[in-house]
């Protein structure tokens, strides 16, 4: 072996025997978030060789005696001693003692807050009470929260005049004085609005702020949203221009606005088991005119489905809660005993109320030629309706919890127009609920009816069926549902789909799920509901969840198994 590869070796050797003279600690006498803080400070001293103990034994003792003041221990005990057989392993012996209490509270209010009703509720939630045992961390968020309501309540002169602990180790006492001079509150001032397009009307109803009102940041958060939910804006900035105070301190607001593009054009693909492949498309025009109106064209194609669709917006007031929509579609369908061609205009008008309930009242007029099963024939309707919907969700992508409602209401009569007379009813409700950590449960239930003398005077796209990805796994797409002679679906007046899923988180973006879907599409009920179950696996993406089951139809007495893939938010 050549020299230089003998001295890498020793030198090799050599510092293995220096780490081996490293000393480590065994820490006995603490339990519990004591034993955690001491080791943490333990573990940052620097790397402590066996002979050099005696040198370090002060700086240990401070490690320990500082972890344990953390959280209010001020008279421990501690003994530092070394394996007398194996020096490089040091026994750390600590007693805590008695913890150091709270003795006196004295947390003053100067200023405007004194009479500001959510500083009282502050005051009444703080974690820093009279006799419980002084922790420093709980003493500085204390602090930090008095200073973090007073800005977001636009006390912007506040500051503590004194704060002070006074620590008694001999009494296991400490005494605190905090006196808090939050200043004058300020209030909103004018708004500056600088912005490419005219948006007066549209800033109009949107604005809630007050001049002279008393600032509140979440005002401004508020502003800035619903400015960013109207999806006219690239961007929104919303400031509040607190070194521009005037003597009565109030203070501007700044708000810029640069409107989206004229046109903007947006191409997605995607997939699911009930309709293969798929290709979409859309084309906005986000501002059409200073008034609000805009229009959105969308384009969707599979090989079963082709469909174009044109909303023109325009907005009543608060262009997110109250609008008008105008719409127009042309749908083709070649599906299993499916042939449709329907053409479809609309007009509708949207409410949404502060429970984020959203009405539809809408009038629908469709043509629609086609053919189910052994049926041809062609339709003309005139259909009134209303519908609500809400969803609500918690979490963001991947929620811990939401729930979303439906219920549509329509009606056709032959004296205004209508092919045919009928009442028909659709409902659907979903909740995902969190039941313990990482795990989730996913109940849905949905409920069609539809009133009319015999449900072939109905076409298609009103009769119900169902089964597939969406309602009973384990089933093909709407292959449930009544069947003639020959096994052609032909569409029922009743429709019912019961779904209960259970996931567990396994990893970060991973959940294994397991489900049982039930469902009946029927004109009687007198026929027996079908039953899916089977098990899948959830992986959370950036545009939501992928999911990918494997299913069986139990209820089958040839089992059928089908896989079903999904791309889409929970609820």
């Amino acid at each position: 072996m050549k020299k230089g590869a003998w001295g890498l070796l020793a030198l090799l050797l050599l510092s293995l025997g220096a780490r081996a003279d490293e000393i480590s600690f065994r820490l006995k006498g603490l339990k519990g978030a004591l034993e955690d803080n001491t080791r943490i400070y333990l573990n940052q001293l620097p790397p402590i060789e066996a002979e050099q103990l005696p040198r370090f034994r002060k700086d240990i003792q401070t490690a320990v005696i500082t972890s344990l003041q953390a959280l209010g221990y001020y008279s421990p005990d501690i003994e530092i001693t070394a394996d007398k057989d194996k020096p490089e392993r040091v026994l750390v012996q600590v007693t805590a003692g008695e913890p150091v209490r709270i003795r006196e509270l004295n947390i003053n209010l100067q200023g405007e807050s004194q009479s500001d009703p959510q500083f009282t509720l502050l005051l009444s939630q703080l974690a820093l009470r009279k006799n419980d045992v002084f922790q420093h961390n709980t003493y500085e968020k204390t602090k930090a929260s008095l200073l973090s309501l007073a800005l977001s309540r636009g006390y912007f002169d506040a500051q503590y005049q004194h704060n002070q602990v006074l620590v008694h180790p001999q009494e296991n006492a400490a005494d605190v004085i905090l006196v808090f001079d939050s200043g004058p509150r300020y209030k909103f001032g004018e708004l500056q609005v600088d912005s490419d397009r005219p948006v007066a009307r549209l800033l109009d109803p949107l604005v809630e702020i007050k001049p002279g009102a008393p600032y509140q940041a979440g005002e401004i958060s508020k502003l800035s949203r619903a400015l960013s939910s109207t999806q006219y804006f690239r961007t929104v900035e919303v400031l509040p221009m607190i070194s521009e105070a005037d003597e009565n301190h109030r203070i501007p607001l700044s708000v810029v606005l640069r409107a989206k593009a004229n046109n903007e054009v947006e191409v997605g693909v995607g997939f699911s088991t009930d309709e293969g492949p798929r290709l979409s498309s859309s084309w906005d025009k986000p501002w059409i005119n200073s008034l609000g109106h805009s229009l959105q064209t969308n384009l969707k194609i599979s090989e079963p489905k082709q469909d174009i669709t044109v909303v023109y917006k325009i907005p009543r007031g608060n262009p997110l809660n109250n609008y008008y929509t105008v719409q127009g579609g042309y749908q083709m369908l070649d599906q299993d005993d499916t042939k449709s061609d329907r053409i479809v205009a609309s007009i509708h008008r949207w409410d949404k109320d502060a429970e984020d309930w959203t009405r539809d009242v809408f009038i629908r007029s469709e043509f629609e030629s086609y053919t189910q099963g052994q049926q041809s024939d062609e339709s003309f309707l005139l259909i009134p309706g209303v519908s609500y919907n809400r969803t609500r969700v918690r979490g963001g992508l991947d929620p811990d919890w939401g729930d979303s409602q439906q219920a549509t209401l329509e009606l056709s009569e032959p004296w205004w127009g209508s092919n045919t007379r009928f009442i028909r009813l659709f409902g659907r409700t979903k909740w995902l609920r969190t039941v313990g950590e990482g795990q989730r449960v996913i109940a849905r239930a949905e409920q069609g009816a539809v009133w009319v003398d015999e449900v072939d005077e109905l076409p298609p796209s009103l009769r119900f069926f169902t089964g597939g990805d969406m309602t009973v796994r384990g089933f093909s797409y709407q292959s449930i549902t009544p069947i003639d002679e020959n096994g052609d679906r032909l569409g029922a007046k009743y429709a019912t789909a019961l779904s209960l899923e259970y996931d567990y988180k396994v990893a970060e973006k991973w959940r294994l799920a397991t489900f049982v879907d039930t469902g009946t599409a029927t004109n009687d009920y007198t026929e027996d509901w079908k039953v899916g179950t089977g098990v899948g696996v959830r992986w959370q993406t950036p545009v939501g969840p992928v999911r990918l089951d494997l299913a069986f139809g139990v209820s089958e007495d040839q089992v059928p198994m089908r896989i079903h893939f999904t791309l889409g938010p929970d609820l």
